[in-house]
């Protein structure tokens, strides 16, 4: 069996016919015009005929090369079209990590939003312990209570607040002094990567709080907050959960708030965009500014009061239940519409 011709030298051959030149199909192969020469010779001896001929300074194809050229027809034009159209998919795909909790508690229940903006978006989303450590990811976002670097910048500053099940007793007979909250049951929520700390913990809420009563040696601990809400739903537990997170199990009535509990942790969620995948119109730059729309969050402010409700956290909490409205019917902020 005699030996294919290689694709290269088939290339230029059809490049040379459409052009006319050999510098001209050179420039558009980016090579030399000699190597054009040397490629259509190597074929030219594969077949043992000559398959171009020079006529008035442009080639033109022999007999044999038109034959040749009429089996190749628009073949490479379709790689091409090919190449381009993997090409504009490529940039439509955008590789997102965020933490675990984010990710399955409110970046999944909002994704509807922005893929009915952007039908033209791919996004691949992977929900990790670590994402800051996730080397190839287009966007990351992080928790944490410290900026990760120069580059990152502010997504929303976290709430935090004691839930539990409807029928926990707390729930159903709210109490008049939050040292009860402590001698509960506690679900305990904490990661820890290096120094980094990226989560709010009970000691930090008693703290805050003013609470005198010491913290119970026992509880329930786990390693993410998607997991304690998980919990929560199965036992008489309560726990600290991001009003934002949580959203979704409050507005269902899986989830409900002691009253008076909420507080603004020492968390934030970051966010940073690669500078690959930055440009003009890039689906990567698009998704991070839907994320910054809906948390409403400026960088630059120092505000104690991330919810915008004047530093009502219990009215924050029934807005971000109740999807978005307050008590007068007003539309209000809440993530995901604001």
């Amino acid at each position: 069996m005699r030996n294919a011709p290689s694709l290269t030298s088939l290339r230029a051959f059809e490049a040379v016919l459409r052009h006319g030149t050999l510098s001209a199909a050179a420039r558009e192969l980016c090579v030399t015009p000699a190597a054009i020469s040397h490629r259509l010779r190597d074929l030219e001896e594969t077949c043992g005929q000559p398959l171009v001929i020079r006529r008035k300074g442009r080639f033109g194809p022999t007999a044999l090369g038109q034959e040749v050229a009429g089996i190749l027809g628009d073949a490479f034009e379709r790689i091409r079209l090919a190449d381009a159209r993997q090409s504009r998919t490529n940039e439509t795909i955008v590789h997102i990590v965020a933490p675990y909790s984010f990710a399955t508690l409110w970046l999944a229940g909002h994704l509807s939003d922005f893929e009915g903006r952007h039908p033209e978006a791919d996004l691949r989303i992977l929900p990790s312990h670590d994402p800051a450590m996730e080397g190839d990811a287009d966007i990351k976002i992080v928790h944490s209570d410290r900026k990760p670097g120069d580059t990152w910048k502010l997504l929303f500053r976290d709430v935090c607040a004691v839930m539990a099940r409807p029928d926990h007793p707390l729930i159903k007979s709210p109490p008049t002094d939050l040292n009860d909250v402590l001698s509960g049951t506690l679900v305990h929520v904490g990661t820890q990567h290096g120094s980094v700390r990226g989560a709010f913990t009970w000691a930090r809420w008693r703290e805050i709080m003013g609470l005198p009563a010491a913290l119970p040696a026992l509880g329930t601990h786990m390693a993410a907050e998607h997991l304690a809400v998980d919990l929560l739903q199965r036992k008489d537990g309560l726990g600290l959960i991001s009003l934002y997170n949580a959203a979704d199990h409050l507005e269902r009535g899986l989830l409900a708030i002691v009253p008076g509990s909420q507080v603004q942790s020492d968390c934030c969620y970051w966010i940073k965009v690669q500078d690959r995948a930055r440009g003009a119109g890039s689906i990567a730059g698009v998704f991070a500014d839907w994320l910054h729309e809906c948390f409403e969050e400026n960088p630059t402010e120092k505000s104690e009061d991330p919810t915008g409700l004047g530093g009502n956290a219990d009215q924050a909490a029934m807005v971000i239940a109740s999807g978005g409205h307050d008590s007068l019917g007003t539309t209000a902020p809440r993530p995901g519409d604001r």
